[in-house]
Parts: C-alpha cells; structure tokens; sequence
C-alpha cells in the first residue's frame, strides 16, 4: 500500500514538545551519566549493591530531569539574562534539596 493512500493529505506532523519538557529531557539524561559514573564507581568499591546503585541512578536521573525542567520553566518567564541564570540556579537547587531531602527521609525511615 502507498503511505499517502493511508495518509492523504500527506506525512502527520510530529506533535512538538514544549522547551521545558525537551529540558527536562536533557537534564535527566546528564543525571543519570552522572549518577550512573558515580555509583559504578561505588559499585566496583563494594560500597553499595546492584539494586541500590541503580535506584540511586534513576532517582538522580529523575530528579535531575524535574530540576532542569522547572528551572527552564522559570528562566522561561523573565528577560533579563542575568535574572534568568540567577532563578535557572535557584529553582534548579531549590528542587534538588527537596527532592534528595525526600529521598533521605525514604532510606532512614
């Protein structure tokens, strides 16, 4: 069959993402090579086992997506460039400590 019998006004477009969701992309991916280094790491030292280093990867990387998405979500709403990078660093660390707080509190409890 033609792909235009099936599509007759041509290709579907690609729904477009937002910028913060293509951020938050971004951010999750370095997270998880981030975490993923870091915990090879301790997993080779014996620190930690199999499962606790990759919980502990893809909370970081988790974490690490949302904090980049909602720092360019609010970078996003002012103009000035250095007001931007001040809540891009703000909002980014603002939601790391309270997403690593969360996690603490998980592993004590």
């Amino acid at each position: 069959m033609n792909r235009y019998y099936l599509e007759p006004y041509g290709p579907m477009p690609r729904p477009s993402t937002s910028p913060c969701v293509q951020m938050g992309k971004l951010g999750a991916v370095v997270g998880l090579c981030g975490a993923g280094a870091a915990n090879l790491r301790r997993l080779r030292q014996a620190e930690l086992s199999r499962t606790e280093a990759v919980v502990d990867t893809l909370r970081t990387g988790v974490a690490s997506g949302l904090a980049t998405a909602s720092a360019a979500l609010v970078a996003g709403q002012l103009r000035s460039p250095v007001l931007s990078l001040l809540a891009t660093l703000a909002t980014g660390t603002a939601v790391m400590y309270v997403l690593s707080a969360e996690a603490t509190i998980g592993e004590k409890a």
